[in-house]
This record gives C-alpha cells, structure tokens and sequence, in this order.
C-alpha cells in the first residue's frame, strides 16, 4: 500500500515539475516536496531498511561521482563568500542523486507507469506552450514570477527564469510526444500528438534560445538515427502529414503576431558569427575569466554557487563551473554524473533499446538534457534532471526484470 502512495506520489511530482515558480517553503517546490514524501513512505515501508542501505548508497550508480563532488565542495566551502547560499545548492544536487533517484529507481518498474509519468510531464508543458504563446500574441504581462514575456527583450518565459531554461522544460517532452505519435494507432491520437509537438516547438522558438534551437536539432537526428537503428519504420504519409499539419499551426500564429517570429531568427542567425551577439561575447568573457581563477589556484574552488560575485555573471558551463566553483574534484565528480548516464545509453544503444520503443525517447531526453547543460549555470535544477533520471532507473529496472526472467526460464 505504501508504494503504491509512494508511486502516486511520484506522478504527481511529475506533473508539478514544470511549475517551478510554486514554491512551499523557500525554495522548495510542491514536486520537491512531493519527492521527500514519496521518499519518506518508502523509508517506512516493509522495505524501507533496504532501500535506504541499499537503494540510497549501497547500490546508487551515481553515489562515487557524488562522494568526489562532495569533497570538492567541502574544500572549497571555507572561501565561499556565501556560505549559507553554497549549502544550499549542495543540498539540491544531494536531493536529486539521494532522494529523487532511488525514488524513481524504486516506484518505476514497468512501462505502463512511464506512460503515466510521460502524461504528466506532457499535459503542463502544453498548458505552458500555449499559454506562452497566447501572452505574446495578446500582449498580456502576468508579472515576471508568473507567465511574462517583458523584461527578457521579447523573448518568451515563465516563473522569472532565463528562457532557454523553460525552453528545454518544454523541450523534454517532445520525445514523449513523437513515441505516442509514432505506436499509437489511432489517427486522433497521432493527429492531437503532432499538434502538440508543433505547439510546444512554436513555444521553444519564441524564447530564442539558441542552445534550446541545437539540442532540438540534436534530439531530432538521435530520434531519427535510433528509429532506424530500433527497426522502426517511419511511413513517409505520416511525415508528410506532420509536415502539412504544423505549417498550418505555425501559419496561424505567425499570422497573428509575425514580430516575436522575425526576432527570434535573428537571433538564431548569429549561432555562426558570436561577433553579432552581445550575450555570446559576454560568456566568451567570463569563460576566460573563469580560466583565470582556475589557474590561480586548480584545486581549491571559490565556492558553490558563489562565482558569479568575481565573474559578475555565471559560468554557463557545468564542467568548467564545477571547477571554478568546486576545485578538480568538484569538476571530476560533477563530470561523472554526466558520465554514468551517457555509459548507460550507450550501452542502450548498443542493446538496440532492449526491443522496448519508449526507452528510446527516454534515452533521446538524457542526451538532450546533457548536451542541453554544456550551454547553461547552475546546472543541479531537479526540473532538468528528474526526466534524465528517469530513463536511467527505467532502463536498470528493465534489463533487471529481464534478466530475472531469462533465468527463471532456464531454470524451468
């Protein structure tokens, strides 16, 4: 019964996780809260003893790369100029690999709970897009900590972050759409699928984002490239189909406010010539600011979370952040969390996905979410995270069952 609360629980933390500008208690949301409680109910179940010896640290793939970021905060503590704030950011990044994780790698076990879960992160990222776009055509501003497009020169977002960070909440889901469209049968579910997908594509767009732009055009060579390799077959009907039925979409709302459309190609338009942004020349700047201090001392960081007060603005790289931030060992660690999901997908990949099609846009999100995280700050959010934990645990749990079924069968 406690799992089974634990597993609901876990939903519905699924559908708050885009809703970031919710927040209980400081800084904590309702999907952060929703997380500890599943965590808790399972800590107090028949198997709480081991799940919390062997589920948390004994059996967590990611708790060595954990340890060694660990000693890397640590050592660097003592300079941090805001103690409080590095604790605080540390106490994140224990939450996703302490408690989200075995949460997930315990609740989720079979496929239809992915389904579930991809519903729940699918339905308010929709609610998001359109709500996203019908602000920038209607010119309503709800206020920066709601839904607002004013103050981030145009660029659409919500709950007071950068754009390219509400970009790739809503990026995520794509996968999950396109694996609902492609297996399903039904001509309706196909058809609401690719609106959706057009829909939340037209919404990534407008916040003109240009990491947000090369990881789509990255999730969408791996979903085409991991489809042929699964065996899939992509009927030329049903692309010509999605084709026709976004230009539709896209028509309508460029018809309705061409402006936000026009400014966002320009801004994808200087992806090739940094010399025309001035926001790509200022992370080139502190890119090489922050290659100072790394050589001022490589060993000892600044500080979690605590950078920005020398470099002015954040590092927007995790690998070389971590290091500024954390000394070597903050980066090593760091860089092996990364490390511990793109091992499991190749090694996915290499399986042909283990014959189960949702593991492949599971698989197509974590890569996105990595290649996604080498363009950005602070790269511990849970929002970002949780959906590339997902297909982790999914995946170990999969090719566990099987491999407790092959054995079964050979031994009757």
């Amino acid at each position: 019964m406690l799992s089974n609360l634990s597993r609901t629980l876990v939903y519905g933390a699924f559908f708050f996780l885009p809703f970031t500008f919710i927040r209980v208690v400081s800084n904590l949301t309702v999907s952060d809260i929703l997380i500890f409680l599943a965590f808790i109910t399972l800590a107090v179940s028949k198997r709480g003893r081991t799940f919390l010896s062997e589920g948390v640290l004994l059996k967590n793939e990611f708790i060595l790369p954990l340890i060694i970021f660990s000693i890397g905060f640590f050592l660097s503590v003592e300079n941090s100029h805001q103690p409080l704030e590095s604790i605080t950011a540390f106490a994140q990044i224990v939450f996703i690999f302490l408690i989200a994780y075995p949460v997930l790698r315990e609740t989720v076990t079979d496929e239809k709970q992915v389904d579930k879960i991809a519903l729940m992160l699918i339905i308010p990222g929709a609610i998001i897009s359109v709500l996203m776009i019908t602000i920038s055509i209607i010119g309503v501003n709800l206020g920066i900590d709601l839904l607002a497009y004013e103050g981030w020169r145009g660029r659409l977002s919500y709950g007071g972050m950068e754009p390219n960070i509400p970009g790739r909440i809503i990026l995520q889901n794509i996968p999950l759409v396109a694996f609902f469209a492609i297996t399903s049968k039904r001509t309706l579910i196909k058809s609401v699928s690719i609106i959706l997908i057009v829909v939340q594509l037209t919404a990534i767009l407008l916040t003109s984002s240009r990491s947000n732009f090369l990881t789509f055009i990255l999730g969408a060579l791996l979903f085409l490239y991991f489809s042929i390799k699964f065996g899939k077959k992509i009927k030329l009907q049903y692309v010509m189909y999605a084709a026709l039925l976004g230009l539709v979409v896209i028509t309508i709302f460029y018809s309705m406010n061409d402006e936000f459309f026009l400014s966002a190609f320009d801004r994808y338009k200087t992806i090739l010539d940094a010399k025309r942004s001035a926001s790509s020349m200022e992370r080139l700047r502190v890119i090489d600011q922050g290659f100072t201090f790394i050589n001022k001392n490589p060993f000892i960081g600044l500080g979690l979370g605590n950078s920005y007060l020398y470099t002015k603005v954040n590092l927007h790289n995790p690998i070389l952040l971590t290091w500024l931030e954390n000394g070597i060992f903050g980066t090593i660690g760091f860089t092996g969390l990364y490390l511990v999901l793109l091992i499991q997908g190749y090694k996915t990949s290499r399986n042909r996905f283990y014959g189960n099609y949702i593991i492949v846009a599971l698989t197509i999100i974590m890569i996105m979410m990595v290649f996604g995280d080498m363009f950005m700050a602070n790269s511990y959010k849970r929002v970002l995270w949780l959906p590339a934990l997902l297909f982790f645990a999914y995946t170990k749990n999969y090719v566990s069952a099987r491999s407790t079924e092959s054995q079964h069968a050979q031994e009757y």
